[in-house]
């Protein structure tokens, strides 16, 4: 193939570059996702938001995948980014265990206040397990259904990513070795 007089050859730099724009581009996707998302959810409530809902996840499951089809391991990392032990040892794997259990609350309870905070707004809208409408008492058992919920989700999703992603590190170093 004839290559033309002003073509550049890639190199690192442009696919990193590259790279960079697309996560970019991709970061600013989701955020007018989420916000049109919570715009639509006030304005005519839950069901509203099933494209922006399929759109945001198949985008971010999509890019997961994309993500570590190679010899790329994110290991798991606190919730303040502090990056956690990754050997196999009991000691490790309690560490992370706790590390995933303050991250699934953390997010459940983010969550969790959001779909109150939301449903306070419009009562329409209501992402909860068991619905309680009316008094404070009944936003406060919501909030509380639905962060165990959440959390139970998110700690499954953690531990599943996390482990897995430290045997792959695991394995990977052990070839190297």
């Amino acid at each position: 193939m004839k290559q033309r007089k002003n073509q550049v050859k890639t190199d690192e730099r442009t696919i990193k570059n590259t790279g960079t724009a697309a996560v970019i581009t991709l970061a600013v996707i989701w955020v007018s996702l989420i916000i049109i998302g919570i715009v639509k959810t006030v304005k005519y409530g839950a069901e509203s938001i099933t494209e922006e809902m399929i759109i945001f996840l198949g985008s971010m499951v999509l890019f997961l995948i994309l993500k570590h089809r190679g010899d790329d391991v994110d290991l798991p990392e606190s919730f303040s980014g502090k990056p956690l032990p990754a050997s196999l040892s009991r000691e490790d794997k309690l560490t992370r265990l706790k590390a995933y259990a303050v991250d699934s609350l953390i997010n459940g309870a983010f969550l969790a206040a959001l779909n109150v905070a939301l449903n306070k707004i419009n009562p329409n809208f209501h992402y909860t397990v068991i619905a309680f409408s009316g008094g404070i008492l009944n936003s406060v058992l919501n909030f509380v259904i639905d962060t165990l919920v959440l959390f139970a989700v998110f700690m499954l999703v953690n531990y599943f990513w996390g482990e897995h992603n430290v045997k792959k590190y695991n394995k990977m170093m052990e070839e190297n070795d």
